[in-house]
């Protein structure tokens, strides 16, 4: 579904072809290595590579060069980053930004513009076998950006907003930014604080609707509705009448009806202004419908998805192991789970013993994380449950867990891959020279911090919390625990696999600080609300239960929680060559 999408990205190709490129790998070939340190002369050395590429236009990108190199100074001082400069691709999104907004905003130069983009898509469909449609004036107030989680999609909405208000004049009625969720806005509203963009978040007060100058006011979607009825916290989009600046985060999110209706109201408050969308799931999401194909071929300016991103080495590497349910017995789904402990484990043990190491590269603690499609089910059938029951018979059977270790470092599972081999085959060699005793001792000692049954315990002062220790915890330490956003419906589940659900009156929330250097938790288990709305560092390995079966945004979304890296010297980039592998 991606490829069909980047087959039509006729506005991106639009902005290459302006280098001479024909494909973002022409480009990037030419900048991915040149130094993003500091500016030489006045001017970024970016901007030196791009003027060789174009050098009738020296003094126009001379001009958008020092309008980015003071965008990014705002950064670097609102949010106290001094060492901050903007990666290749998070300058070309940028320099094409800008040179859409000067073109767009310019009355003589918008006509020579509009005249441009479409007979450069005359050739396009000609050469490519596509059928998009022209561009209209309509087509231009709207750009997005599709870029993988964790290449910055955030920091290049900042500089967005400050882009277009110095080509607009801020001659906006209302600025709003559109989220998927409150936790989502309240992070972006903490984002933009930090950034020092003049930002308010809607608290169901009708008094805060209008935004006035340049605020931003955060509101996520489920608060927009259409002829609203009553009282209550949501706002008819009627309240934003006049020409609007809107920023979407992430806006395909739910079903397709509702994705559907949640479009129409983003149009109806954006059709008299302008509109900015960000997503890393956007090839996902359109697939082959012909309508959001035409339009987001004619509006994405910029596409750095996530085949780019891991290609230039950001974020963590990783293997991924698709399992079949129907195909596989109990017994071999528990030597699944197993080898997730035990994976797990042999990260614990990489990261305790290559401490020093491994600090360049401002790798985290690791975190084990658990997702399922659903918290409630028919009985036992619960995804939650089934880690549950899992971890419990692990905590009360060290037989059961040594057998299962034996035999995945033995490979001798039964598991194999589509050549006859067995599927951990070169994975875990660095625990395999290990006594067995001693790996399973640990694992008793590091992951769980003790031995015995599981117990859960309903953290009273974290809402939606079940905090996990085991019965014989010598320092009494939770281990894990569970986020969901439907307790009540958990707490009837849990007893029908043996457990009981105990009180705890005082623990604050575990997971508000799961991301805390002296956090104990190792383990994390929720739904699908970790999607969108929460970032972490920490997480190194990740089960996901009855999630899809395909490459579906969801899947793609909680890939992207799992794969970011701060790397050296906060470079994003993970080692090309490591000295031992996971």
């Amino acid at each position: 579904m991606a490829l069909e999408l980047e087959r039509h990205l006729v506005l991106n190709k639009y902005f290459l072809h302006l280098f001479g490129a024909k494909d973002f790998n022409d480009i990037r070939m030419k900048l991915w290595d040149i130094s993003e340190e500091g500016y030489e002369r006045g001017r970024s050395y970016f901007i030196d590579v791009l003027i060789g590429l174009k050098p009738d236009c020296e003094s126009q990108l001379l001009r958008y060069d020092e309008a980015i190199r003071e965008y990014t100074e705002r950064l670097r001082n609102n949010r106290m980053q001094h060492d901050f400069t903007l990666k290749y691709f998070q300058y070309l999104a940028v320099l094409f930004t800008e040179i859409f907004l000067d073109k767009y905003h310019n009355e003589k130069e918008r006509n020579v513009f509009l005249n441009e983009l479409n007979t450069f898509l005359n050739e396009f469909n000609d050469k490519n076998g596509t059928e998009i449609t022209p561009f209209t004036e309509e087509d231009l107030k709207k750009l997005a950006f599709w870029m993988a989680t964790g290449s910055g999609k955030t920091l290049i909405m900042h500089i967005n907003y400050w882009q277009i208000l110095r080509y607009s004049n801020n001659d906006w009625d209302n600025i709003i930014l559109i989220t998927p969720n409150e936790g989502l806005s309240d992070q972006h509203y903490r984002e933009l604080v930090q950034s020092g963009i003049p930002c308010e978040l809607y608290d169901g007060n009708a008094y805060s609707i209008g935004t006035n100058g340049e605020k931003i006011l955060v509101i996520d979607i489920h608060k927009l509705t259409k002829e609203k009825k009553g009282e209550g916290v949501s706002v008819d989009v009627s309240s934003f009448d006049g020409k609007n600046l809107v920023f979407i985060d992430e806006g395909h999110k739910g079903q397709k009806s509702e994705e559907q209706k949640w479009k129409r109201l983003r149009e109806e408050i954006g059709k008299n202004g302008f509109i900015f969308e960000y997503s890393a799931t956007f090839g996902q999401i359109i697939g082959k419908n012909k309508d959001l194909l035409d339009e987001y071929s004619k509006s994405i300016i910029f596409d750095y998805s996530y085949k780019y991103f891991y290609t230039d080495g950001y974020g963590k590497d990783f293997y991924v192991y698709n399992i079949k349910e129907d195909i596989y017995s109990d017994e071999q789904r528990s030597l699944l789970l197993t080898a997730g402990l035990l994976s797990f484990y042999e990260q614990l043990e990489i990261f305790e013993k290559e401490k020093d190491e491994i600090r360049k590269y401002n790798i985290e603690k690791p975190l084990w994380v658990f997702v399922g499609s659903k918290v409630a089910g028919k009985g036992i059938n619960s995804d939650v449950v089934r880690v549950i029951k899992f971890l419990n018979k692990v905590l009360s059977n060290e037989n059961y867990l040594k057998e299962n270790v034996k035999k995945i470092l033995a490979r001798e599972t039964g598991l194999v891959d589509e050549l006859g081999n067995d599927i951990f085959e070169g994975k875990f060699e660095y625990i395999r020279k290990l006594d067995i005793d001693y790996i399973i001792d640990a694992i008793y000692r590091k992951v769980f911090y003790g031995k015995g049954t599981l117990e859960l315990y309903e953290l009273k002062e974290a809402s939606g919390e079940i905090g996990l220790k085991t019965s014989i915890t010598p320092e009494g330490n939770y281990f894990g625990v569970i986020n969901v956003g439907d307790v009540g419906s958990l707490k009837k589940l849990i007893p029908e696999s043996g457990q009981e659900i105990k009180k705890d009156n005082f623990t604050p929330s575990l997971f508000s600080e799961i991301n805390e250097n002296d956090s104990q938790v190792n383990l994390l288990i929720g739904s699908k609300k970790f999607i969108e709305g929460w970032d972490s560092y920490r997480v190194s390995n990740m089960g996901l239960i009855n999630m899809g079966k395909g490459e579906g945004p969801q899947i793609i979304q909680l890939f992207g929680r799992g794969v970011r890296l701060k790397g050296e010297n906060n470079s994003l980039k993970r080692e090309e060559n490591p000295s031992y592998e996971v």
